[in-house]
């Protein structure tokens, strides 16, 4: 028995996010499942390059190249539409596949995940244990999974659960797989790891602790060994994911071992942690240890809201704690919850207000209450009359607090008071002379002319990378066109071809890289593209609606300024509404009018005014505000 298992990333058209993801979810199960079964079940982890780089297309040609009896996903917020839409193409290509799915999304209670469909099986909670009873089970020939506890199964023409599996006694139990070389450091050179499963916090809008109703330890026993092979594979630097990491009972203990494995190799290490656990002592420690950067979720300092959210929060303490961080020279990043239940407005401001003015931060993160599927809070959607998101990632849409006007003003707010863009455009890396390129096989960006040649090339399976061929597209692609090339996207033949590359790929991010050499330009013709591209997507970085800047989306348009009086400009132009796209504005105040000028480092701002008013003349007709950023 074959069994292909996939973690797809958190997408970015700059591939960051991709080369630091680490499948450790699916690497779980076949470090597990190895450990049991009989080696006649094989575990494939699809490539990691595959994975982080490759188009939908790609994906769904390896899997169904390998032929797998059993396809595996790890379902996440940011991937679970993507996940099922492969899933779905491999299924009508090849009917026989047994589809499972497991991970956060998957829960009785998901009903965009039960209506979506593509998978023949769910797994609830912990899977490692369930998973290896149900290949145990698929392997002898007549599966009972009625009877297999931790299941979402098809019964009776509706999505049911079976009984809720117990969780494993011991951590232990699931071997490393680090240690058994399931998984390899990301391209970045991090890793994810965990000390604990469970949270001593019960908070309401989370869904962690559900999983895992009382914290379990790995032992320092087990951990000291991955702390050394991280070492060994001079591992940059390590992501601890527990959701409380300084609350183990044996936590000096923990960062002793850290401090020895450190001495092998000098990796860092991130975390998350209460503000209102750290004592001067530990900070020290911590800094010792190697912690660079820590995570701390302050969410509101309304009392209402906390009490809703069924959360702790000590002012003094707090402050002490973060303080107590930032004089050991740890970068410390306080999250703030936008839209949470009893916040208004006003109240939200006094939250920012509050970390501003004590000055306890270095990375203030602002973002709005999802209603994750089996939280206490979305059980509770309709009687605190919230209005959410029915899709991934569930934003919440407003409340009887805030508007969804109110919700956009307190990013806007606190921009102002902070001085943090929490809106930083993700843009690839224009690389010029504009050419077809790579990364590994994947074509990651091309121009526009070539579209016809590359969707042909992609029919006929083409050669590997380091061949001149083409090739299989990325999960983020530029393509580059020129005044003298736009005209190509209405030729018929270069559109269709174009339209196709993107219909096999439908997740794939697209950045149009506009290259300009006077202030005319078609730019209608780019803009008709995208919303062609668009019109044939739903995806889930299109469904942010609170951005102070036209937000991170699918589809975008950068172009690249001449050099004229000063150095080469980037500007992000946001795709404009159809109706927009001759100029006509729908009002002063929309984020869709206002574009991001990327600034070159070492340029004083006294001539900042200067450069506005030449990049002017090479806008789009709907923009009506130049917004400054920093390309450094």
């Amino acid at each position: 028995m074959k069994v292909a298992l996939l973690q797809l990333p958190v997408q970015s058209h700059d591939y960051a996010y991709p080369m630091e993801n680490v499948p450790l979810g699916v690497g779980y199960l076949k470090a597990y499942v190895e450990s049991l079964l009989p080696p006649d079940i094989c575990i494939l982890l699809a490539p990691h390059a595959l994975v982080n780089y490759g188009g939908d297309d790609a994906l769904v040609q390896w899997i169904l190249s390998e032929q797998p009896d059993v396809l595996g996903f790890g379902c996440y917020v940011w991937n679970v539409e993507r996940s099922l839409a492969v899933a779905r193409r491999v299924k009508a290509e090849c009917p026989h596949v047994r589809i499972v799915v497991g991970g956060p999304e998957v829960t009785p209670e998901n009903e965009f995940l039960r209506k979506a469909g593509g998978f023949d099986w769910g797994i609830v909670g912990e899977a490692e244990e369930t998973f290896s009873a149900m290949l145990s089970a698929l392997r002898s020939g007549s599966p009972p999974l009625k009877s297999l506890p931790g299941m979402l199964l098809p019964l009776s023409q509706e999505w049911q659960a079976t009984a809720p599996r117990p969780v494993l006694k011991t951590l232990d139990q699931i071997p490393s797989p680090y240690l058994s070389q399931a998984l390899r450091p990301s391209d970045a050179g991090t890793i994810l790891l965990e000390t604990v499963r469970g949270c001593p916090n019960r908070c309401r809008y989370c869904y962690y602790h559900k999983r895992f109703p009382h914290v379990r330890h790995f032992s320092l026993a087990r951990l000291k060994e991955e702390l050394s092979w991280a070492a060994r594979h001079e591992v940059s630097e390590i992501y601890f994911v527990d959701p409380c990491f300084t609350r183990r009972k044996d936590f000096s203990e923990l960062l002793q071992i850290i401090e020895e494995a450190r001495r092998i190799h000098a990796f860092t290490f991130q975390c998350e942690a209460g503000a209102e656990d750290v004592t001067p002592a530990l900070a020290a420690s911590l800094a010792r240890a190697g912690l660079t950067q820590v995570e701390v979720g302050l969410q509101t300092v309304n009392p209402k809201a906390l009490a809703r959210i069924q959360r702790r929060f000590d002012r003094n303490r707090f402050i002490s704690g973060i303080q107590a961080l930032r004089g050991e020279g740890i970068h410390v990043m306080v999250d703030i919850m936008v839209a949470l239940p009893e916040d208004s407005l006003d109240d939200v401001k006094r939250s920012i207000d509050f970390v501003v003015d004590h000055d306890l931060f270095d990375e203030l993160s602002l973002y709005t209450l999802c209603l994750l599927p089996g939280t206490e809070l979305r059980r509770q959607a309709a009687a605190l009359g919230i209005t959410f998101q029915s899709k991934p990632p569930y934003h919440v849409m407003q409340t009887p607090q805030m508007s969804p006007e109110d919700i956009r003003r307190a990013f806007e707010y606190a921009e102002e008071i902070s001085a943090v863009d929490f809106f930083p455009p993700d843009l690839p890396s224009p690389v010029m002379p504009a050419g077809i390129r790579r990364l590994g096989p994947y074509v990651v960006s091309f121009p526009v002319e070539k579209a016809s040649e590359l969707s042909t090339g992609c029919e006929r399976n083409p050669a590997p990378s380091g061949q001149n061929t083409p090739g299989p597209l990325g999960q983020a692609v530029s393509v580059y066109v020129s005044p003298a090339t736009a005209k190509t996207l209405e030729n018929p033949k270069v559109s269709n071809a174009f339209l196709s590359l993107f219909e096999k790929n439908p997740w794939s991010l697209l950045s149009f890289i506009v290259t300009l050499e006077g202030p005319s330009f078609p730019w209608a013709t780019v803009f008709s593209m995208a919303h062609k591209v668009l019109a044939t997507r739903d995806h889930v970085m299109d469904r942010e609606y609170f951005s102070t800047l036209d937000p991170v989306r699918s589809v975008q348009v950068v172009a690249l300024l001449p050099q004229l009086t000063f150095p080469e400009i980037l500007l992000r132009v946001p795709v404009p509404h159809p109706e927009e796209s001759q100029g006509n504005a729908l009002g002063s105040g929309s984020s869709g009018q206002q574009a991001w000028v990327g600034i070159p480092e070492g340029i004083p701002p006294e001539e900042e005014d200067l450069w506005l008013q030449k990049i002017w003349p090479f806008c789009p007709p709907h923009i009506r505000h130049l917004r400054l950023g920093d390309r450094s």
